[in-house]
């Protein structure tokens, strides 16, 4: 008898356990490794939030068309997403700050290894942004009390985008 109600107590502490890291788990990671060159001569080492997307890795890019209209730069990169960079935008309905966001995202396949004789492949699929507030300071950074909010509102955001979007497809297919 004593042994059934410890296995029982034991059960509900470990089931209690994993529970509570499931909903603490992030659904989202920030990534400290990412060097943006901005002309031939000069770089900036970032902070960037990278989050699996809805539909495609231009999810984010959709949404950031669809409330904000066309960005205001564009840089080139080697991901299947240029960056689009919005200027001077309001975030959030309770906040007067204005944020510079800078979105991409990346879709590709690699090897990984053959198991009998069956190649195996990897996939790097994500959305991504990098935000400055107005001083020009990284959102992303460790000690930001933004993080989480700009993260939560950008993965929410992408739930509502539209893959269809002819607009957006017309406007990114002439830069």
């Amino acid at each position: 008898m004593k042994k059934k109600f410890l296995i029982i107590i034991l059960t509900l502490i470990f089931s209690c356990a994993s529970q509570q890291n499931k909903e603490s788990k992030k659904n989202y990671e920030i990534t400290d490794s990412v060097t943006l060159k901005l002309n031939s001569t000069d770089s900036i080492k970032v902070n960037e939030l990278r989050f699996k997307p809805n539909f495609n890795s231009d999810d984010l890019q959709r949404f950031m068309f669809n409330k904000y209209g066309k960005w205001n730069n564009l840089i080139a990169t080697d991901r299947k997403e240029n960056i689009l960079v919005w200027e001077n935008i309001k975030l959030f309905d309770d906040s007067s700050e204005l944020f510079t966001v800078a979105v991409s995202g990346d879709d590709r396949k690699f090897e990984l290894m053959k198991v009998n004789g069956k190649q195996k492949y990897g996939r790097i699929f994500y959305c991504s942004a990098i935000v400055f507030n107005s001083k020009e300071i990284d959102c992303f950074q460790p000690s930001s009390e933004l993080k989480d909010n700009i993260a939560q509102y950008f993965i929410n955001a992408v739930k509502s985008v539209d893959e269809n979007n002819e607009t957006f497809k017309n406007e990114i297919n002439t830069n």
